[in-house]
């Protein structure tokens, strides 16, 4: 199977229809600027972390596991990936998620702001996060 495919199956197994086409993902991949982490269980792709180099900012992109692996601390293993980038990283979440705000608390991210009714299907707010640049 395609990694473009894999990062799909794992998105739709998530959210039940991925909210990214295989064409966006397979777009992303080819993206100079981004990078992707990824969890297996033997071949199987269970879990990624994607980010984009943004002119010396990082934005997380997507952060997924499929749900048959969640709550078993994979999230820090990708979190974990990050650990020893300098650059302020930023992200967006579901106000909702508590889990993924608390990994991302734990990892020194702090909530910086919000987007009213961003995401869709259901309408609810974005929270915007940042963890600061080691430089600063």
């Amino acid at each position: 199977m395609e990694r473009s495919q894999e990062i799909f199956t794992v998105l739709s197994d998530v959210y039940g229809v991925s909210p990214w086409s295989l064409e966006q993902i397979e777009a992303d991949l080819n993206q100079a600027n981004t990078e992707y982490f990824y969890l297996h269980d033997h071949q199987d792709l269970i879990g990624f972390l994607a980010i984009q180099n943004l002119v010396g900012e990082l934005e997380i992109t997507q952060i997924a596991i499929k749900k048959a692996y969640q709550g078993r601390g994979l999230g820090d293993q990708l979190m974990a990936q990050l650990s020893d980038r300098r650059e302020s990283i930023f992200l967006e979440v579901r106000a909702s998620n508590e889990a993924a705000r608390a990994l991302y608390a734990k990892y020194g991210f702090v909530q910086v702001g919000k987007r009213k009714n961003y995401y869709q299907n259901p309408a609810e707010d974005a929270i915007l996060m940042v963890r600061k640049s080691a430089l600063e």
